[in-house]
């Protein structure tokens, strides 16, 4: 009986996950404007628990984050989009890696939170590359972070921070997409972002 529960738990899963992955009327945009809402929301949320966790007037990190620097008004240019996403998550897998292995080891909320944060972000640069195309031609160097303790809880929070802004930006100039009637397009953009998804699974 306790193999047959464990087997009847197995397949419910394997069905979820099955769901999550079938293509819905809609879902060759992939729903780009709200992915990138939520995946706004995860990053402030991560921010959230890391001020929490660190402290909660630690400044601004004056170097900043060029690469995550754009005007109000700025026009998305795709590709552009596309480094600033890989350079998002690569630092906050710096931020990750600093907090489960040197500040906060026993925080498993937070870990959990920039974990999914990082896998969303993954998840909206496929959205986004298979829905609006756009090819990141020189992928930036990974952020690297300070040694001193405060300095890369700085570094961390503004890194934090100015990520939420940016996909703040990102989600207010994001045309929604209107798509097509042809299906090896539709087909085309279900296995990108099918791709992303399994960062999640």
């Amino acid at each position: 009986m306790a193999h047959r529960a464990v087997f009847a738990g197995f397949l419910d899963m394997m069905c979820v996950c099955m769901v999550m992955l079938l293509p819905s009327a809609d879902a060759a945009s992939c729903q780009a404007k709200e992915l990138t809402d939520g995946t706004r929301s995860m990053v402030n949320e991560s921010l959230v628990k890391f001020d929490e966790a660190n402290g909660k007037h630690l400044g601004t990190w004056s170097p900043g984050f060029p690469e995550l620097q754009v005007h109000r008004n700025s026009p998305v240019v795709q590709s552009k989009v596309q480094c600033s996403l890989i350079f998002m998550a690569q630092g906050l897998g710096k931020v990750l890696e600093d907090q489960r292995s040197n500040l906060n080891p026993l925080d498993v909320s937070l870990h959990k939170e920039l974990k999914n944060a990082i896998a969303r972000i993954n998840m909206l640069a496929n959205c986004l590359k298979s829905v609006y195309g756009g090819e990141c031609s020189s992928p930036p160097p990974p952020p690297t972070m300070p040694r001193d303790t405060f300095e890369r809880k700085q570094w961390s929070h503004t890194l934090l921070k100015t990520s939420t802004v940016y996909l703040e930006w990102l989600h207010r100039t994001l045309k929604v997409y209107k798509g097509t009637n042809n299906t090896d397009s539709a087909q085309s953009r279900h296995q990108g972002y099918r791709e992303g998804s399994e960062y999640l699974l």
